[in-house]
């Protein structure tokens, strides 16, 4: 090991409401007619309906009032991230400095996540893994375990600036199957993700 994604149901009640939820929302549809009568009914028209993904709401920043002796480092720090990018989401120089009761906007840390490539390969390939999102310094470990329970754990890699850590996993004379890999850091990074060795 080296460093470096509502549905619609439409049910025929007479003379009851209908009741469609769909992203949080409550809708009533009238059905029928309060008549018995079929054949003096005009055909009712479907309601048509436009299923649009509800958009998740960007992640907002969280304000950080600066202590005395704070600095761009030890609060970027403190918060897992690069003075640099703290600086930025401020507005601010890298070299900035900081003074008491003033405010900085956190931003919010991306998300993690853990890349296998390739998904699938024959024993003797070289898997890379990467992990995204991890905490600026976080001491990542990645661990191996095979089909038959045999387990193979790196030495830990260091996070950069970007929250990122990469590995390298060469499944030389391993068996075909899938394979499961874990990365675990030391501030609370814990990642899961998979690959196939085939016959």
């Amino acid at each position: 090991m080296k460093s470096a994604r509502a549905p619609w149901l439409w049910g025929r009640q007479r003379a009851w409401p209908r009741v469609v939820a769909a992203s949080g929302l409550v809708l009533l549809v009238a059905c029928g007619t309060a008549s018995g009568d079929r054949a003096n009914r005009t055909p009712a028209s479907r309601p048509t309906a436009t299923t649009v993904a509800p958009t998740a709401p960007a992640p907002a920043s969280t304000p950080y009032q600066v202590k005395r002796g704070d600095t761009l480092t030890s609060v970027a720090r403190f918060f897992g991230m690069s003075s640099q990018k703290l600086a930025a989401a401020n507005q601010l120089d890298s070299e900035a400095h900081l003074t008491a009761g003033q405010v900085l906007q956190i931003p919010p840390p991306p998300p993690a996540g853990l890349a296998v490539a390739p998904p699938d390969g024959i024993s003797g390939n070289t898997f890379t893994f990467t992990v995204t999102g991890a905490k600026v310094g976080e001491a990542v470990t990645f661990q191996v375990t095979a089909p038959s329970g045999r387990v193979f754990t790196g030495s830990p890699h260091t996070a950069s600036n970007e929250g990122v850590v990469t590995a390298t996993y060469i499944s030389a004379g391993d068996d075909p199957g899938t394979y499961a890999v874990l990365a675990a850091g030391d501030r609370g990074t814990s990642l899961r993700g998979v690959y196939r060795l085939l016959g």
